[in-house]
């Protein structure tokens, strides 16, 4: 009885030894899946989260997601075997296209007639964070900016807070995003 014992003991060490460690998404992967869930509660969901939010704050400015590699991921490990990166030029992934990298410059201040003025301008650019274009404006104007706008995506979007100062800058971004089923989302916003 012992010697069986001590050779179950043994064969279990050598298994162990000899397992092979299986290998994480990588982050761009993360993104991209934890996207398609609506960024779920989790460890990995969070982590990807904060990167996606890190990449679009300067600087330097990053896309929020690049390539995902699980394609090229062995089979045994869930991956395709494949050697390139995903494709999401597929219609399976025109919610992913969605995606969006929402940009807020604001400034209020007085005129040298001692008028409060106000610009601000919203653009909105491809996940790529590429091919920018206004979605609203404003230059000198006498009405401060809107609380809110509407999205490419037509979501419509709260302004950040001018806050109580009499003069104020500010500057941030956002993300807009979808899940799998199409369901419009979006981070808060990011000062920089």
């Amino acid at each position: 009885m012992r010697i069986r014992t001590i050779s179950a003991a043994a064969l279990l060490i050598g298994t162990i030894s000899a397992a092979k460690p299986a290998k994480a998404y990588d982050i761009d992967c993360a993104i991209i899946l934890c996207m398609a869930g609506g960024f779920p509660a989790s460890a990995v969901c969070s982590a990807a989260y904060a990167e996606m939010i890190r990449r679009i704050t300067p600087k330097p400015v990053l896309p929020p997601f690049g390539p995902c590699t699980y394609p090229a991921a062995p089979a045994a490990l869930g991956g395709t075997g494949r050697t390139e990166a995903l494709d999401i030029s597929n219609p399976d992934y025109a919610w992913l296209r969605r995606t969006r990298v929402i940009w807020w410059h604001g400034r209020q201040y007085e005129n040298r007639d001692g008028e409060l003025r106000w610009n601000w301008s919203v653009s909105s650019c491809h996940h790529t964070n590429l091919f920018c274009r206004i979605v609203s404006n404003g230059y000198r104007s006498k009405d401060p900016w809107p609380d809110t706008f509407k999205t490419e995506n037509g979501q419509t979007i709260k302004s950040p807070s001018a806050g109580a100062a009499r003069f104020h800058s500010s500057r941030s971004v956002m993300m807009e995003f979808s899940d799998y089923e199409g369901v419009m989302n979006h981070s808060g916003w990011s000062a920089y």
